[in-house]
């Protein structure tokens, strides 16, 4: 088939790939909309160095991977649980936090899912006080030029919807249809190849020049 061709089946059946976008499309739209909503808090917190020391300067680097096992440890997620006074289970609590070290800027970011927005921000900002307060503790034991400033950035964000993402999943859901649309037209044409219905599909197949033709004769009334 050349551009022509291309051309011709995209205007005589382009209806459909259009018809198999929106139905796809649709489709996601009604799909996310019968999902669970879950909310996203997040919080930042500063890892500020007691000097302007590279070698201590890459010691944070390193140790702000071990600073986010242990905000996500049980023990941290027991302590949040009672200050917080919530009806979660260890595990529970730990299913919904995530922490993020963002090494270049010192920051450590807490992001916390669920169902619940107020729970969400709940637990967010109790699980980075506790781990400031802890760390503000052991800092006491070290040479203050040693030290490190942890502190919250700001308060957890108030929570917001994180899933489903609606309008990513209708676009998604739509450019699938058009590629499923496409495809389909396709095998359509693929299946009606070998029938002939201009001149010039007998010179694609015999490779002979078709010098005319001979009209269909009119209906007898």
């Amino acid at each position: 088939m050349d551009l022509r061709d291309y051309l011709n089946v995209l205007v005589k059946r382009g209806w459909i790939i259009l018809l198999v976008a929106v139905i796809t499309a649709g489709s996601a739209f009604v799909v996310s909309k019968l999902q669970t909503v879950v909310y996203r808090s997040s919080i930042q917190l500063n890892v500020i160095p007691g000097r302007l020391d590279w070698g201590l300067q890459q010691t944070i680097r390193n140790l702000m991977r071990n600073y986010s096992g242990e905000i996500r440890s049980r023990d941290t997620a027991q302590k949040v649980i009672n200050r917080g006074q919530l009806d979660l289970t260890v595990d529970d609590l730990l299913a919904k936090m995530t922490v993020s070290p963002i090494e270049s800027d010192f920051l450590m970011q807490i992001d916390v899912d669920d169902v619940d927005p107020t729970r969400a921000q709940v637990i967010a900002q109790t699980a980075a006080e506790i781990f400031v307060e802890d760390k503000r503790v052991q800092m006491l034991e070290q040479d203050k030029h040693d030290r490190l400033d942890v502190s919250i950035r700001d308060s957890a964000t108030p929570a917001r919807v994180f899933w489903p993402k609606i309008g990513l999943l209708v676009v998604a859901g739509g450019l699938f249809g058009l590629l499923a649309g496409a495809l389909v037209v396709l095998g359509l044409e693929r299946l009606a190849a070998d029938v002939i219905r201009q001149s010039r599909d007998i010179e694609r197949y015999s490779g002979l020049t078709v010098l005319g033709s001979i009209p269909a004769s009119p209906r007898s009334k």
